[in-house]
């Protein structure tokens, strides 16, 4: 009877315990600190540098990789990979407007709402539960911006994502992306 009082305790203290963080990455020491004067030098095209691989498009440059935007990208008659580019425009301290092409065809547009942080532009933390009978799931990412003296951006990217199913163990979706460069067209 106590573990069942307990359990809502124990739950939201593993849920505290587990936000996607960026407390151990290294500084590149070519970067340049971001701050408001110098915002506005991330605007530009960049080329997406998917050398790390391309499990994180579910989560792609602060915005989560929709349904219907993966089925357009998958139907589209390709030659060869897709070429992603990113169009980042400074709207003001908090804000930056972002659009993505893949081989110059428009896929979406949004904002990445964020602060300026330790020198880098941090998007707001991105979170969600969904406490169910057959699925439990928890979302914790976070997403920033780094700007390198070659005019070409970093990024760093983490996500902490667990399922549970009804007869199933738990599920482990995480992962970390730390200094990616992307190169400035």
């Amino acid at each position: 009877m106590i573990l069942h009082k307990l359990l809502p305790y124990l739950c939201l203290l593993l849920l505290i315990s587990s936000c996607a963080t960026f407390k151990s990455n290294e500084v590149l020491g070519n970067r340049i600190k971001i701050t408001k004067e110098n915002l506005h030098l991330v605007n530009g095209t960049y080329e997406n540098n998917d050398s790390q691989g391309t499990g994180y498009l579910d989560y792609f440059w602060g915005s989560f990789f929709k349904n219907k935007e993966s089925k357009f990208i998958y139907h589209m008659e390709l030659e060869e990979n897709p070429c992603y580019n990113i169009t980042l425009k400074v709207i003001d301290k908090k804000k930056i407007h972002a659009t993505l092409f893949v081989n110059e065809t428009f896929i979406k547009s949004y904002i990445i709402k964020g602060r300026i942080k330790n020198g880098y532009f941090e998007q707001n933390r991105k979170g969600y539960i969904i406490p169910a009978i057959l699925l439990n799931q928890y979302h914790s990412s976070k997403f920033r911006i780094g700007l390198l003296k070659n005019n070409n951006v970093i990024t760093d990217s983490k996500k902490i994502e667990f399922s549970n199913y009804y007869f199933f163990g738990f599920i482990d979706d995480n992962y970390s992306y730390y200094n990616l460069e992307h190169q400035k067209i």
